[in-house]
């Protein structure tokens, strides 16, 4: 175990051990995904557990790569409007910020058990697992109450916030049994670097008022009328084998473990025969010494010395290594052919081209019927995690903002998702609409306005200026 993941296992403890003596709630995330979740981000990091540096077995990092390949086609061209009022403004400018970094946020969720969206009154918060802890959940697996871990250094100390969200029964003022949403929040403060194994706590209590970010912060608030919880889980949609009972997610390649260490493996394996490959000569020890001092010669490095096993008939020996490119390469794409399947790809999504020596995703065609699924079922659980994600910024704007209120079933009309089809060719489309504009079936300005970026003005002005002039008498007089 590595320093940082050893200091990040005991400070996990201290987070659980504090959790459930301050709030006295139980937590939702056994040692089994405590230790999954760790493992995942080690593996995405490219550093998996099979690494050996004595059999000379590295990483390519291809599960990194498949978040990255997976999270653009989820996210391609993704658009967010939210029409309305000043309320709905302020939303789509909320919705705009998580826009600017979703392909990341969604990469990083794919590759490990999911991320959290939160709203902080001001924007949206990203955490990523390791630093919240579910204490309820319903039937369905939804995370209703849950614990999130902050965290800011400044100068000798580390400032750490817990706050905990959750759906607490109450006596309405009518009278009637009724739920309250209520957030709490604790501040603490330790000496910067005391994460020694004889640390007992995270530190002692402080006010939130210490800390610049969080001194608006109320320290226990409860909200009437909130249906769902005021933050949004994002998920790979699969089912988590590793802990059937747990609400947290698998990485969209948790299927394909053992695939990626054999990828691993063969490509160590090929990268290792390449450099073992350069040209040897090999020649008898006696030759590479001078026969006046006995002193070494200074050689080439395609030349070695050799004393055993040297011909008594020829002290020079040719070595010429054989590459076994072609088996290789059946070899690598044989595994990358599974990893496709178990990540829910169509065969030959992820393939070693052999005339680049590349590994490439390839362009998703209509039949892809596998692909095509696996993205659709990532889009959705998106989309339902950001329209949950604005329902807690509309609650949260109510606390933090001057925009007027709104009703949440007008302002959730109002809202639009899009996405890119993952089919999209631009070569073929640009070809196409060329085809249409030779036939005249569309205007050519339209053309250079969709593929060279033009505006309608500038398209229109240049395919002005390009026709000929008519021959007119005026134009005739003018050339005498």
């Amino acid at each position: 175990m590595g320093l940082i993941t050893w200091i990040k296992a005991v400070w996990n403890k201290l987070f659980r051990k504090e959790i459930e003596e301050r709030f006295q709630a139980d937590i939702q995330l056994s040692s089994v995904m405590e230790s999954a979740i760790n493992k995942y981000y080690n593996i995405t990091a490219g550093k998996p557990p099979w690494l050996d540096p004595d059999d000379d077995i590295e990483s390519i990092n291809f599960a990194g790569y498949i978040n990255d390949v997976t999270a653009g086609l989820v996210t391609l061209d993704l658009g967010i409007s939210i029409d309305g009022g000043e309320r709905a403004e302020y939303l789509q400018k909320q919705a705009d910020y998580v826009l600017a970094v979703i392909t990341d946020n969604v990469s990083e969720a794919l590759g490990n058990c999911g991320i959290m969206f939160k709203p902080n009154g001001n924007n949206v918060d990203y955490i990523e697992p390791g630093n919240f802890a579910p204490t309820e959940t319903d039937s369905n697996g939804n995370i209703l109450g849950c614990v999130f871990q902050s965290q800011i250094d400044r100068g000798n100390w580390r400032y750490t916030r817990l706050e905990w969200h959750r759906f607490e029964d109450t006596i309405l003022e009518d009278g009637a049994e009724g739920k309250v949403y209520r957030i709490t929040n604790y501040a603490y403060k330790a000496r910067a670097g005391r994460m020694a194994t004889n640390q007992l706590s995270i530190g002692d209590p402080c006010k939130l008022t210490e800390v610049r970010e969080w001194a608006n912060i109320e320290p226990d608030i409860s909200l009437l009328n909130v249906e769902i919880p005021l933050f949004a889980y994002f998920k790979n949609p699969a089912p988590n084998r590793i802990d059937r009972t747990s609400p947290l997610g698998v990485p969209v390649w948790h299927n394909a473990l053992k695939e990626l260490k054999d990828l691993d493996i063969a490509w160590s394996r090929k990268s290792g025969e390449v450099e073992d490959s350069k040209h040897m000569t090999f020649v008898a020890q006696a030759v590479l010494e001078n026969p006046m001092t006995h002193e070494k010669v200074n050689l080439p490095r395609f030349v070695q010395g050799l004393e055993m096993g040297v011909d008594a008939d020829s002290t020079i020996h040719e070595h010429v290594s054989t590459l076994l490119t072609d088996q290789r390469i059946k070899d690598i794409n044989s595994i990358l052919a599974m990893i496709s399947t178990k990540c829910g790809f169509s065969q030959g999504m992820f393939v070693l081209d052999e005339k680049t020596g590349m590994m490439t995703a390839t362009q998703v065609e209509a039949d892809d019927q596998e692909t095509i699924r696996t993205i659709k079922n990532i889009r959705d659980a998106l989309q339902d995690t950001i329209t949950q994600l604005l329902y807690g910024c509309n609650v949260m704007a109510d606390l933090y903002s001057n925009t007027p209120p709104e009703l949440w079933e007008t302002l959730k009309e109002g809202i639009s998702f899009s996405f890119g089809d993952i089919t999209y060719n631009y070569q073929e489309d640009m070809a196409n609409w060329w085809k249409y504009r030779i036939q005249g079936d569309v205007p050519p300005w339209l053309y250079y306005v969709k593929f060279e970026k033009m505006s309608e003005d500038e398209a229109r002005a240049m395919i002005e200026e390009a026709q000929p002039k008519e021959d007119t008498l005026f134009n005739k007089f003018q050339e005498e």
